[in-house]
């Protein structure tokens, strides 16, 4: 299933929702959107929380990096964006929460929320980190949902330079046994006073592991002291914490350095009780990935740059190796995640990445599937289906063969490209058990496709074309479009109409990629099949489109890789062979535009103003003409 923006955060699965019996999945994007998908990839809602640019190079545009987390008392997902605001959307509809976005911190082009949030006793705790490693300042905040209160921790004072990023995948830990939380910081810069030779990169609370109470305030923490070269050693991986007779709680965290760190969770002052390299010497690529823990094998397992690494520990709570399986290019491979009696990652090669799994006693590998492009987080098991979030904008679903047959639902969705009308009369509906048509405006309705569709377009009364996720190709990961002449009795597949999307339009398919406005060169297709013919330009690229009385008006962003603004919003016009660009008014903020809507001669653009609330301003643009776009109206809410 193809999303908008890349995935660093894990995906999420609600059980019973929105339904008993059902299952949603929850994935949140690079862009700032958050979807909710069926079991089989249909979209039930997505909301766009706003990206903000490319501050550095890391991801070209920041949105939402850290995982959400699922408050199932309450039904509420709760996503922190790149601008400091915490969100809280409801599991069925994604409606804000009243009351709700909530600023938490106010410098967001210095800091982000890289790892996960974590839920404990009604309060959200999650850290901040910098961007590239530039000077910031390091935080763990809580905000206590029943009154929204915002609090906070920082990990190293500006007086001792700032610093101490949170950067775990897997956020804040929560020991039950100590009644409190476990943070793992990266290093302090220079500034203040760590400066010349007094400069440490533990200073403060750099480069520790560190015990908060719920309140925030310090229990014990430590500084291995075999880290003491400024060599921008930051632990990566959140502490995992887990019990080992007679050792009782154990907190274990990565380097980058390519180590293992374990304490005793109530002796953290006393230092690690076992240090094992897990990475090579030999390895120059950092350690970057987040440890996992059996509870049927009590062993940790560590995905390094070059290998799946089993660890165990004696009574004297040492770590030793147990086995090691060769993995990837040696540069950065996926987060494991162990189910059952299997281990499962993200392979990322040079010959391409794929899903494998291995037994997690013998290590013996059972599995392997090519993934559509690389993926970094933990794969999300929940009952026989596992579900992978890739790099490149897309979540693959894998399931046993047994849980193939288990009934999803049939319901619809108001997302516009999931409905095409014709006419008055006849239009088509994706709906998540099939695409289905009707002929008397609704009132009925038969089912022409068997599975669910991301975009339908009918066209005429026995045409049209719809998008779907291919299962045929050995990555289940590409999206092919179908079309049919015979009202859905036949489908063609055509490598045409790729793109961003398409639509129907006076009796053709019009659909576009980047700033490329196209058209059948014939409709129906003929013996060849669907042939392209580009009938206009834009710069930037297209996101949306409409039909109008001789053809489309198409709605293009400057925002591309990350970088642009929409303050003058464009359309590209083109009606009876003709193309014209409009230019629509200017306006104040860093807007970005979303949708298109075309009633001839009206025409309504929809965009998003991601910083206003730092003014005070509604962030909601509208952009609106009755004359053909001859003269606008701007308003906002």
């Amino acid at each position: 299933m193809p999303v908008s923006g890349r995935i660093s955060s894990q995906p999420l699965v609600a059980q019973d929702v929105p339904a008993p019996g059902r299952r949603t999945v929850y994935v949140a994007t690079s862009k700032g959107v958050v979807y909710a998908l069926g079991e089989n990839g249909y979209i039930q809602w997505r909301v766009e929380l706003g990206q903000l640019d490319r501050v550095c190079q890391q991801i070209d545009g920041y949105g939402v990096t850290g995982t959400p987390v699922i408050d199932p008392a309450t039904r509420t997902l709760y996503v922190a964006d790149a601008f400091g605001r915490l969100h809280a959307l409801d599991l069925v509809s994604g409606a804000e929460r009243a009351g709700w976005p909530i600023r938490v911190y106010t410098e967001y082009r210095r800091e982000l929320v890289w790892g996960a949030l974590t839920l404990v006793n009604g309060s959200i705790y999650f850290g901040t980190g910098s961007y590239c490693d530039r000077p910031m300042i390091g935080k763990v905040i809580r905000v206590e949902v029943a009154t929204r209160r915002v609090s906070q921790w920082i990990a190293v004072p500006p007086r001792l330079g700032g610093g101490g990023s949170v950067w775990g995948w897997g956020g804040v830990a929560y020991s039950p046994v100590r009644g409190s939380l476990f943070v793992a910081t990266g290093n302090a810069f220079r500034g203040g006073r760590n400066v010349g030779r007094r400069f440490r990169e533990y200073a403060g609370y750099g480069e520790q592991l560190v015990e908060l109470t719920l309140g925030l305030t310090v229990n014990a923490a430590s500084h291995p002291k075999s880290i003491r070269q400024p060599k921008d050693l930051d632990f990566v991986g959140s502490p995992v914490l887990f019990r080992r007779s007679p050792c009782g709680e154990l907190a274990a965290v990565l380097n980058k350095n390519g180590f293992l760190y374990v304490w005793q969770s109530a002796k953290v002052r006393a230092g690690p009780v076992s240090t094992l390299r897990v990475v090579p010497r030999r390895s120059d690529a950092p350690l970057l990935t987040q440890l996992a823990l059996s509870p049927r094998t009590g062993a940790l397992y560590v995905s390094t740059p070059g290998a799946i690494v089993r660890v165990d520990f004696d009574r004297r709570c040492r770590a030793k190796v147990k086995w090691s399986r060769p993995l990837g290019s040696g540069f950065f491979n996926g987060s494991p995640t162990v189910a059952g009696d299997t281990v499962w990652l993200v392979e990322n090669a040079l010959r391409g990445s794929s899903l494998v799994g291995f037994d997690a006693r013998s290590g013996v590998r059972r599995f392997k599937s090519e993934l559509a492009g690389p993926a970094y987080t933990a794969p999300s098991v929940v009952g026989d289906r596992l579900y992978v979030g890739t790099y490149i904008g897309g979540v693959q679903g894998f399931s046993l063969a047994s849980d193939l047959s288990r009934t999803v639902g049939g319901g619809e969705t108001a997302l516009p490209e999931h409905r095409s009308w014709a006419d008055a009369q006849r239009a088509w509906a994706s709906r998540e058990d099939g695409v289905y048509a009707t002929e008397n405006g609704g009132l009925s309705w038969r089912r022409i496709y068997p599975r669910s569709a991301i975009r339908v377009a009918r066209v005429s009364r026995e045409s049209g074309m719809i998008a779907v996720g291919e299962r045929i190709s050995d990555c289940n990961c590409r999206i092919v479009r179908l079309w049919t002449a015979d009202a859905g009795a036949t489908w063609h597949r055509t490598s045409e109409g790729v793109g961003g999307g398409f639509v129907a339009a006076e009796g053709n398919v019009w659909w576009w990629r980047g700033g490329v406005l196209n058209r059948g060169a014939q409709w129906p297709p003929g013996p060849k099949g669907l042939q392209k013919q580009t009938v206009a330009t834009i710069r930037g690229a297209i996101i949306d489109a409409d039909p109008v009385p001789g053809g489309v008006v198409a709605l293009a962003t400057r925002r591309v890789a990350g970088i642009g603004l929409d303050r003058s919003p464009r359309l590209l016009l083109y009606r009876n062979g003709v193309a014209r660009k409009l230019h629509l008014p200017l306006t104040t903020g860093d807007t970005l535009v979303r949708s298109l809507d075309a009633a001839w001669p009206s025409l309504t653009v929809r965009g998003y103003d991601v910083s206003a609330f730092t003014r005070g301003e509604p962030p909601s643009v509208t952009w609106t003409s009755t004359d053909s776009g001859a003269h606008w109206r701007v308003t906002r809410q």
